[in-house]
């Protein structure tokens, strides 16, 4: 059971970690205003740095096939085309944005992974095999 509670740690760290290591990494990234400029199936959002334009589409951090969304966009009525929004992008390399920097789910995945890591271990040096 040990073995089950070490691959579930590792999974869950695997795809939690790097949400959280890109939060960390956000600190120090540029605040901007940005347009919708698409909602089907995520959102697609335009901005400007300097004379440079960019496109975007992530929402958060957290991982998954939408940056975070179960819904598509256009469903859920969050978000309207030519809607202007404020967006965090990485001054070294512009291409770099996130609507709202969070991580959420990935901090959810590391406390989990975590504790089950957590748990191997101590069943391991406690002698039992649950």
């Amino acid at each position: 059971m040990i073995t089950v509670w070490v691959i579930a740690g590792a999974f869950l760290l695997f795809r939690g970690v790097p949400g959280v290591f890109a939060l960390w990494r956000s600190r120090s990234w540029t605040g901007s205003e940005c347009s919708v400029v698409d909602v089907r199936p995520s959102i697609s959002y335009s901005y400007r740095v300097g004379s440079d334009e960019f496109v975007g589409q992530r929402r958060t951090f957290d991982p998954g096939p939408t940056h975070g969304a179960f819904l598509p966009d256009a469903d859920r009525g969050e978000f309207v085309v030519g809607q202007v929004l404020w967006l965090w992008y990485d001054p070294r390399n512009p291409r770099s944005s996130v609507l709202r920097r969070s991580a959420s789910v990935s901090m959810l995945l590391v406390i989990l992974g975590m504790a089950s890591l957590a748990l191997a271990t101590s069943t391991l040096f406690s002698g039992d095999d649950l």
